[in-house]
């Protein structure tokens, strides 16, 4: 028997809620890689499809939404994910209490969704009930099985790649969907340059954000939107906050420049569909394919970097994969697309770092801009040379980080693991104090919404 599960695609306010069938679901609503915290009791019928008021329908969506986006995910880059969890199964939970957000938890084993009233309709939002925002956190812990030092660093590129492989990730999976699909060829004819339903990324959690912040902080009615123009910038010049229009050093708002990248990838790559004599809807349909399929190729071993990196170096590793993997299909157009974003400029060269020259990088940090934190030691792993300059950048990083209050300061007494790393601001700390026989170390929190 199919068991059909509710669904949204989007979110209501790009369309109304409809079902989707999980493959190889086990009796007590898991599959063998993702698992539901909460108890969902299925219909007569035996399939799991509620009305929107029903308290079940968050949890049907956000099941179902989680299992398929990793099902898809291993099809498409043929082989078994093994979660940075340590865990057999991923958790979902769909709806943790009251904040206009969602996480990836990796100390608890899962995705974390919530709910809050949207300030101006008055409706409340479940973030749980959009498959865009469902999608990106699977790729944070999709993203975390396979590169797990990503989150450890405190250089801005890794942590904001992270952000980028959710938004992706979300993306290429919307293109599978029949729904989407047909909208987008409407709105686009195939010309992804346009305004597109795929493109605007949670649009219903976006726009609750927008009206309890009161102005436009997103930049529209979205969280973020894959169509843009920004360039690089070195990210150790960039404020920690700035306005929509402009990059900061923030992960979400960094994480657009490569976002942007990959979408004028897809462009290309749907373009060239088209010209083939590909329909709009199937041009679309295999431009997400193919794009979900290079992610997976980067991630392979010996391509991707595997400590903390530079958005340079990953667009090489880019081009290296799609060279050694699929016989240089879209290189040209990846080095196009790099040199136009200023990420890998022509004189930069297109010699990938062996990913697997990995290093500790540790510095003890000194000076009145360290605060109480002085004195204390940090570390993180790092891809490629050595050199002091990674030593003044990951103190300059603390020092950015710190004074951001993304670091959180405990007792000896306290254990990290049983305190909140959950800011007043919904965000997540970047980093905690761990007390070892009286000696503090800063560590990385491995949260991430």
């Amino acid at each position: 028997m199919v068991i059909v599960f509710s669904h949204n695609p989007q979110d209501r306010t790009v369309f109304a809620a409809g079902t989707t069938t999980v493959a190889k679901l086990n009796s007590n609503v898991s599959t063998d890689k993702v698992w539901l915290s909460a108890r969902l009791e299925p219909n007569p019928d035996g399939h799991y499809v509620y009305a929107e008021e029903d308290d079940r329908f968050t949890a049907a969506c956000a099941f179902a939404s989680i299992a398929n986006a990793v099902a898809a995910t291993e099809e498409s880059w043929g082989e078994s994910i093994q979660w940075a969890t340590r865990r057999e199964k991923l958790a979902v939970i769909p709806d943790a209490g009251q904040d206009l957000n969602a996480y990836y938890m990796r100390a608890r084993g899962g995705v974390f969704f919530f709910h809050d009233t949207d300030k101006l309709t008055g409706e409340t939002v479940y973030s749980g009930r959009s498959s865009e925002v469902t999608s990106h956190e699977a790729f944070h812990a999709i993203l975390d099985a396979k590169r797990p030092e990503y989150l450890g660093s405190w250089d801005p590129d890794p942590v904001a790649f992270h952000e980028s492989m959710g938004d992706i990730g979300a993306l290429a999976l919307a293109l599978q969907n029949e729904r989407v699909l047909d909208l987008v060829a409407r709105q686009t004819g195939g010309d992804l340059s346009k305004p597109n339903a795929a493109a605007a990324l949670g649009e219903e959690l976006g726009l609750a954000i927008n009206h309890k912040a009161g102005h436009n902080v997103t930049g529209g009615a979205w969280t973020r939107n894959a169509i843009n123009n920004f360039t690089w910038v070195d990210p150790d010049t960039l404020p920690s906050e700035a306005p929509a229009d402009q990059l900061s050093s923030e992960p979400h708002s960094l994480s657009r420049l490569w976002t942007g990248a990959m979408y004028e990838v897809l462009t290309g790559i749907v373009n060239g569909n088209l010209e083939r004599g590909l329909d709009v809807k199937s041009a679309l349909r295999a431009g997400g394919e193919e794009l979900l399929k290079m992610q997976g190729r980067l991630l392979q071993p010996g391509m991707a970097p595997e400590g903390s990196f530079r958005f340079q170096d990953m667009a090489r590793a880019l081009i290296c994969s799609e060279n050694e993997l699929n016989g240089g299909k879209y290189s040209a157009l990846i080095a196009q697309v790099m040199e136009r974003r200023l990420i890998l400029p022509q004189s930069a060269g297109l010699l990938a770092p062996d990913p697997g020259a990995v290093h500790s990088v540790t510095v003890t940090l000194e000076g009145e801009q360290f605060g109480p934190f002085a004195g204390m030691e940090v570390s993180h792993k790092v891809s490629g040379d050595r050199g002091s300059v990674l030593e003044n950048r990951l103190a300059q990083n603390l020092a950015r980080l710190i004074a951001n209050g993304e670091i959180l300061l405990t007792l000896p007494n306290q254990d990290p693991s049983r305190l909140n790393l959950i800011k007043a601001d919904g965000e997540p700390y970047r980093g905690v104090v761990r007390w070892t026989g009286g000696k503090p170390v800063i560590e990385p929190t491995y949260v991430i919404g």
